[in-house]
């Protein structure tokens, strides 16, 4: 039973409480029968935990497919990649206005209001403790888009207090963000019951606590490069790594496809949990082509960039050798040798995240001529709302599931954190702080086993042997963009590194896969039938059937993402509710310092 069907069978239980104890009260009583008073709630362990999962459910993120579209992993990006935002229509980019402080608010009565009940001391402390994680974590989420902001601890009064508030400097919110959540770890589990499996755990608090040091040490906070934030950020990421696989039983799941499609397993460290038809999403309905998804489309369409960045099979750079001068060629979708096959021998993540024309993708509802494989030539797939790029996603798709199942019935969790990242995390922050290049190999060729690249003679994994201190840390952040492609963190790793600046002028890559002259005529049933008959179809035939073009997609505006990006501006309503916020450095003569 997961968190979420838990918090609705409490509601019913507490519905049902509170009107068998109406029966036994005297009409002298004037309590609101009809609602559930605040005593009531932090009196009860029921009403409080019912109230906690409230929270968890209004704060922990769900699946998104926006944040792809504005970094090399998808197609999109309008004005944030384009540069052409203002303070006022920030809406339009993937900082828009995030202002959670309703929710802050709520998470404030939480911690206030339960000493004043009758709970016991350890069940007290272990519901603050839950919330003090989730408000560290709306807190991290505007600091990682604003810089400081205004640091609301406890409920306002609108009646008594001053609510025109300044806001904090960036160093006093991540302390803060800190405080929370090293009070929370103290009070926290290790581990939960299997019924809990989604709560918070001491582990997964430290881990975040890892996450928020290593944004804070990062080129967009740190710009000086202080050493002493890696090595606070390494400390606190090694304890956690620690925490969760010594005491909280946290490791690599054996199998990179079914991190996703297999829940509670042990890779997960925070999780936003679903239960059909409590609360289900339709994410997975828009990964599909639109005939195979009953109206929802457009989720993570590969960039042809990324496809061409995954590793081979062997873990070396992505390319092939096509003469006998042992010089590896780049792939070239355009070309008809073996540069043109690039989905051959690929990293096998590959295979678990991009779906390319003729791929095995045998999703429910597909007709049977399509013999599970999916077409993305020009006319191969419903000529409504094809793919933008030429590819799908495949990750975080069950494909034995219906298109209604898929549209109305999508309950695989959302993996805020797995274990892969809080190890990528921490070596990260190994290769920062220098000297430790056997602690990053060790982390690399890990999470390389698990994909399923070979170990070579050199037990290397692909890796170059004896990489500098730079090598290193390029060598982290490329697996990062590999293990944990989609998933959301490509974007807010481009704006801490700042990689974005390393890429003005960048233009993003699409193909069109058309069918070849002798070929157009056919329908597409009596087409795909016949390619499937062919053995050689994906090798040395399918430049008999196919031809490839390479179009920009960033073909009017190329990547122009300003300076003053790296810290959004607020927007304008918030000054007319409170003169005392100040804009930050860049927008509309801003004078916020966002790094102080």
């Amino acid at each position: 039973m997961n968190i979420i069907m838990k918090s609705k069978y409490r509601i019913a239980i507490t519905v049902m409480v509170l009107t068998g104890l109406t029966g036994c009260t005297t009409v002298l009583d004037k309590d609101d029968l009809t609602a559930v008073t605040e005593k009531a709630t932090w009196n009860s362990e029921i009403l409080s935990t019912a109230f906690l999962d409230k929270c968890y459910k209004d704060n922990l993120p769900g699946f998104d497919g926006d944040y792809s579209k504005y970094t090399d992993e998808g197609n999109g990006g309008g004005d944030f990649i384009h540069g052409r935002l203002t303070a006022v229509a920030t809406a339009e980019g993937p900082l828009e206005e995030y202002w959670p402080y309703d929710k802050i608010y709520t998470l404030n009565v939480l911690l206030t209001s339960i000493d004043g009940g009758s709970l016991s001391e350890e069940v007290r402390n272990r519901i603050k403790a839950q919330a003090l994680f989730l408000r560290a974590y709306q807190y991290f989420q505007m600091v990682k888009i604003y810089g400081g902001v205004p640091l609301i601890l406890v409920p306002q009064d609108r009646h008594s207090d001053d609510l025109y508030v300044t806001r904090h400097t960036a160093k006093e919110c991540i302390d803060q963000i800190v405080a929370d959540l090293d009070k929370a770890a103290v009070f926290l589990p290790s581990i939960w019951s299997d019924a809990d499996f989604g709560r918070i755990t001491k582990g997964a608090a430290m881990a975040f606590k890892g996450r928020v040091l290593l944004t804070y040490a990062s080129k967009q906070f740190n710009p000086a490069n202080d050493r002493t934030r890696w090595q606070t950020a390494y400390d606190a990421c090694l304890a956690a790594q620690k925490e969760l696989s010594d005491n909280g039983q946290r490791a690599l799941h054996p199998v990179y496809s079914e991190i996703w499609t297999r829940e509670t397993t042990s890779e997960t460290v925070i999780t936003t949990r679903f239960l059909d038809p409590v609360r289900v999403h339709n994410f997975m309905a828009g990964l599909r082509p639109l005939e195979f998804s009953v109206g929802a489309v457009g989720n993570h369409q590969p960039t042809l960039d990324m496809v061409l960045a995954f590793p081979m099979a062997d873990g070396t750079a992505p390319g092939v050798y096509v003469n006998t001068d042992d010089v590896k060629e780049a792939f070239d979708p355009t070309a008809t040798d073996a540069t043109g096959m690039f989905w051959l021998n690929r990293d096998p993540r590959f295979y678990d995240i991009i779906v390319y024309n003729g791929a095995e993708y045998p999703l429910n509802g597909m007709p049977e001529w399509f013999n599970g494989c999916m077409y993305t030539y020009k006319g191969g797939e419903d000529t409504h709302s094809p793919t933008g790029t030429g590819f799908y996603s495949c990750k975080f798709s069950i494909p034995e599931k219906t298109e209604t199942e898929a549209k109305d019935h999508g309950d695989m969790d959302w993996i805020e954190m797995r274990y892969a990242e809080v190890l990528l995390n921490l070596a990260e922050c190994a290769a920062e702080i220098g000297n430790k290049s056997d602690e990053v190999y060790s982390v690399l060729k890990d999470i390389r086993k698990r994909a399923g690249i070979t170990a070579n003679k050199d037990n290397l994994y692909g890796l170059k042997a004896g990489m500098n201190q730079q090598e290193l840390i390029e060598a982290v952040l490329y697996e990062r963009r590999i293990e944990l492609a989609y998933e959301g963190k490509r974007f807010w790793d481009m704006l801490r590194r700042k990689i974005f600046t390393d890429m003005k002028g960048y233009s993003r890559n699409r193909i069109e896969i058309q069918v070849k002259g002798e070929y157009a005529s056919m329908t597409r049933r009596d087409f795909i039938t016949m390619i499937k008959s062919d053995p050689d179809l994906m090798t040395k035939n399918y430049f008999k059937y196919f031809t490839t073009q390479i179009w920009r997609i960033d073909e009017t505006y190329q990547w122009d993402v300003k300076e003053n990006y790296y810290f959004q501006g607020l927007a304008r309503k918030h000054f007319e509710q409170n003169p005392k916020l100040q804009q930050t450095i860049g927008w509309e003569n801003g004078d916020f310092d966002p790094l102080k």
